[in-house]
Formats: structure tokens, sequence, C-alpha cells
């Protein structure tokens, strides 16, 4: 395996343990700002928009992880689904970005989240699915392929419900930091062979 591949392996593998701990402040923020003081949110977007884009990417590298390393190719339209969805929210949160730096109309904030908001029960149900195609894989993923194929199921029906979504959002967390650690042990698993 060429050392390019194992380089974004790690890469992918830290992102995502960075993602998995910008999501704390990022939930925190916005839920201060959101109750306390909806003007300053304009500061979440950031957070949350450079989460988006290393999601897109975590996801991009682990199809690939899927594809090359195992020949597994069950969840490659699901994962290409994901990373749309993730882009349709990455636009949204420029969208929102910009009509909070130029100070429009409420009305236009609200429905950029009303819109996100109802792209988020499909995007869980995507991930339930996702998590079950998974768990057809062949290799355990260095153990971590049902810890982490439960953990991402748990966080699509917990965001699918609406009213679990924060608990969906924690698991969504602990599914990251697995993810990671799976890429992570890829490449010191390549690099002892």
């Amino acid at each position: 395996m060429s050392e390019t591949r194992m380089d974004q392996y790690s890469l992918a593998g830290w992102l995502a343990i960075i993602s998995a701990i910008l999501l704390v402040p990022e939930i925190g923020l916005a839920v201060l700002f959101g109750f306390i003081a909806p003007g300053l949110d304009i500061f979440v977007v950031p957070i949350h928009i450079v989460n988006l884009v290393i999601g897109i990417y975590i996801l991009y590298i682990f199809r690939r992880l899927l594809n090359q390393q195992f020949g597994f190719h069950a969840t490659n339209i699901l994962i290409t689904v994901l990373i749309l969805v993730n882009i349709v929210f990455f636009v949204i949160g420029l969208i929102e970005l910009s009509v909070n730096m130029i100070g429009l109309d409420q009305v236009v904030e609200r429905n950029l989240s009303l819109i996100a908001m109802i792209l988020f029960v499909p995007f869980s149900l995507l991930t339930i699915v996702f998590g079950v195609v998974l768990l057809k894989l062949q290799d355990d993923l260095f153990g971590l392929l049902k810890p982490y194929a439960y953990t991402t199921i748990g966080s699509g029906v917990c965001g699918a419900t609406v009213i679990l979504a924060p608990i969906g959002l924690l698991a969504a967390l602990v599914a990251l930091v697995m993810q990671g650690m799976i890429f992570l042990r890829v490449k010191r698993e390549v690099e002892i062979l």
C-alpha cells in the first residue's frame, strides 16, 4: 500500500477525532447562543462548516478504505448520498453565515434552520441504513466494526426521533472517535506488516 494512502488514513483518523472534539463546543455554543443570545449564533456557523468539511473528507476516505482494503462496496451509494447531504448542509451553513453577516431578515434565517431540520431526519435514516449495511462487512475492523456500526445506528435512531437528537449527537461523537481509531489502526497494522 502506498505511503500517500497511509498518510490519508492517518490524517482522516486524526480529523475524525478533532471533529468529535469540535462537536462539543459546537453543540454547547449553539445551545447557549440559541437560548441566551440568539444574535451570537453566527460564531457557531464557522465551527459547523469546518466540521462538515471534515465530515465529507472522512466519509470519502472511509469509502476508499472499505473499497481498497476490504473489497467492500455495499456502502458506496450510501456514503455518496451521505456526502451529498453533507454538502447540502455545508451550503446551508454558508448561506446562513452570509445571512447573519449581512443582517438579513430573521425569517430567512429561520427558514434555513427549518430546511436543515427537515433534512436531518432523512439524513438520520440514511445513517441507520449505513450502519446496518456496514455490519455485512466480513472484517471486524480491528474489533471496532460492531461497536462503530451499532453506535452509528443508535445516533441515526436518536436523530430520526428529533426529540432524542441530543443523545444522537453524543452517539455520533463516540462513532467519530471509533472511526478515527479504525483509520489509525489500519495505518499501524500496515506499518507492522
